[in-house]
Order: C-alpha cells, then sequence, then structure tokens
C-alpha cells in the first residue's frame, strides 16, 4: 500500500473514530475532550489498543487498569473525560474482547 493510501485511512479511521466517540458517550457527558486529538495522538492510541488486543488473544491476562495505565501514558488528557478507557475500547476493540475485558462494568 503506497503511503498516500495509507495516510487517507488513517484520516478515515480518524474520522470514524470521531464520530463514534459521540454516538457512543454517555448523552450528560461532553465530548470536548477530544476536539485537541491530534491523528499522531490518535495512532498511537489505535495501535497500542490492536496490540493490547493482540496480546489477550493470545492468552494474556490483563485488567482494564493495565489499559487505561497505558491509555492516559498515550495521551494525558483523557484523564478528564469520565470512563475514557471504556469508551475509547468499546470504539476501537471488536465486540467479543471488549466484553471479556470489561465484563464487570457492562
Amino acid at each position: 500500500m503506497s503511503s498516500y493510501v495509507k495516510i487517507i485511512y488513517d484520516r478515515l479511521d480518524f474520522i470514524e473514530f470521531k464520530q463514534n466517540l459521540i454516538l457512543l458517550k454517555q448523552p450528560q457527558h461532553k465530548a470536548s475532550v477530544f476536539y485537541n486529538l491530534t491523528l499522531d495522538d490518535f495512532l498511537k492510541i489505535r495501535d497500542f489498543t490492536f496490540e493490547f488486543e493482540s496480546k489477550i488473544r493470545s492468552g494474556f491476562r490483563s485488567s482494564i487498569s493495565d489499559y487505561e495505565t497505558k491509555l492516559f501514558e498515550i495521551w494525558p488528557p483523557i484523564k478528564s473525560y469520565p470512563s475514557a478507557s471504556t469508551l475509547v475500547a468499546k470504539v476501537l476493540m471488536s465486540e467479543d474482547i471488549f466484553n471479556s475485558l470489561f465484563s464487570s462494568i457492562n
């Protein structure tokens, strides 16, 4: 895949991510913190989430706090959003991995 096509796919993923955040957030929460999220920050979050998901698929035991801690390291402003790790994971992870990881709060 050419670098130009990859950039287009990354930007499309970024737009879809922001759209899904708006659709899935709690009605009483403002998602304005995500306004300042850059494409580079999103790509780091997406890549981390996919790696985390891959580890879980291969049998690695992990917890919500492991995911959340690393997510906050990647992009600290997300700490100010209630249930940020749950929302980001719901948007980026496959449904089965999300449900297994977050089953205690679903």
